[in-house]
């Protein structure tokens, strides 16, 4: 069965958490944190839909608006344009997060009304950031599947736009920012650079990680190289030489074993 990049990254934060979640098959409840990124996710999986249909600027998967009007432009001037399409607002965004939002993951309801509230700032600060500049929508929570240095992935683009130099993929992050030396490195991007180079027929000529928050958007923009796509597939066939060893053994550290949902079942889980 093909491996996902969150079973992927759970292997290797500890081996020991990837054979309680994938061998054993120990359930564990979803967290507060992955429940609002969920709920993100799902916000703008349904925004980028609505652009994907035609309405302003993004068309439909696999199609391209060959030109655009002048008075197109005020679309993504920040300002409302006369001829704006009317779907595609800031009230509708925020509908669609209260439309998205999962509630029943927080003990109370004073901590949802919160994360709620939290969540309809972040839309805010996206739709600012997405009104800038002029979108191109390729594929919205696009699936894909592929095969790295003899290991099987599946996985799903949240989000791909082209522009005049090629493919560019958007990643959404709710997460605290990384460093772009972080960027540079991150092995789910070099499995996403594979993948759109499979499925598009332009390359895959920058990637995006899409940091958002309530205070504002941060990006950090990167492309792999043909030498970094090679060392992401011989990242994946030491892994996967681990895996068909089941080599399960841990690497406990208190940055991993603090986030485990696990930990009160590890017997060498750090303290």
């Amino acid at each position: 069965m093909p491996l996902s990049y969150s079973q992927l990254r759970r292997y290797r934060t500890c081996p020991r958490q990837y054979e309680f979640s994938n061998v054993k098959k120990i359930p564990w409840g979803i967290s507060e944190g992955e429940s609002f990124g969920s709920s993100v996710h799902n916000a703008l999986k349904k925004w980028g839909e609505l652009e994907a249909k035609g309405i302003g600027l993004g068309v439909g998967v696999g199609k391209r608006k060959k030109d655009v009007r002048e008075d197109q432009m005020g679309l993504f001037a920040g300002e409302p344009h006369p001829d704006s399409p009317s779907e595609l607002t800031e009230d509708k965004l925020i509908e669609f997060w209260h439309a998205s939002f999962i509630v029943d993951t927080y003990p109370t309801r004073l901590e949802a009304d919160f994360a709620r509230k939290r969540g309809e700032e972040m839309m805010r600060e996206y739709y600012r950031w997405w009104a800038s500049s002029i979108h191109t929508v390729v594929a919205i929570e696009k699936s894909f599947s592929l095969e790295v240095a003899g290991l099987p992935f599946s996985g799903r683009l949240d989000r791909a736009e082209e522009t005049p130099e090629g493919i560019l993929i958007i990643d959404y992050k709710t997460s605290h920012p990384c460093t772009q030396e972080e960027a540079d490195a991150d092995l789910q991007l070099s499995l996403y650079a594979h993948a759109a180079r499979d499925m598009f027929e332009k390359p895959c000529t920058a990637l995006l990680l899409l940091f958002l928050s309530e205070e504002g958007i941060v990006e950090r923009r990167t492309e792999r190289s043909a030498s970094q796509l090679k060392d992401a597939e011989t990242q994946i066939r030491l892994i996967r030489e681990r895996l068909e060893a089941k080599d399960f053994r841990p690497t406990p550290s208190l940055h991993a074993c603090k986030r485990c949902p696990y930990r009160g079942i590890c017997d060498v889980a750090a303290k």
